[in-house]
């Protein structure tokens, strides 16, 4: 009985040890965001036709972005999926993250330039979500 009280108490330790150090390996291993990315019925007209770029960025809770992917000339809606390959900050990465779309004509993320689609979700997903629905609802004026 001891003995067996003994390999459980050591068993816990490597299970703690292990979630404790491999946390945010797992992260990385297990992330995966997919969902849609749509437009608002308003903003339709303003969408760019050939060589527009739809950016879907997931960012982590202070911000920072920590994956992202960039479709070329999208379909709406949209499909996207980020995965660890998409990972580019794979150290920052947080277990609940911001995600956001941003679709432009000039491929430069970051800048917010006249003509530019752009919709975010208000609250965080977790690493693993399927079904996101991303809406872009606002234009750069």
């Amino acid at each position: 009985m001891r003995k067996r009280w003994y390999w459980l108490a050591f068993l816990a330790a490597a299970v703690f040890l292990a979630w404790r150090f491999g946390y945010q390996a797992a992260l990385r291993y297990f992330f995966r965001v997919s969902g849609t990315v749509s437009v608002a019925q308003e903003l339709l007209p303003a969408v760019p036709g050939a060589n527009s770029m739809l950016f879907v960025v997931a960012r982590n809770d202070r911000g920072v972005p920590v994956a992202v992917q960039k479709i070329i000339n999208p379909v709406f809606p949209a499909g996207f999926e980020l995965a660890a390959p998409g990972l580019i900050m794979p150290d920052l990465l947080t277990r609940r993250v911001y995600l956001e779309a941003l679709l432009n004509t000039h491929g430069q993320l970051g800048v917010f330039r006249r003509g530019d689609l752009k919709g975010e979700l208000s609250g965080r997903v977790d690493f693993i979500s399927k079904g996101v629905e991303l809406r872009l609802d606002s234009q750069a004026k």
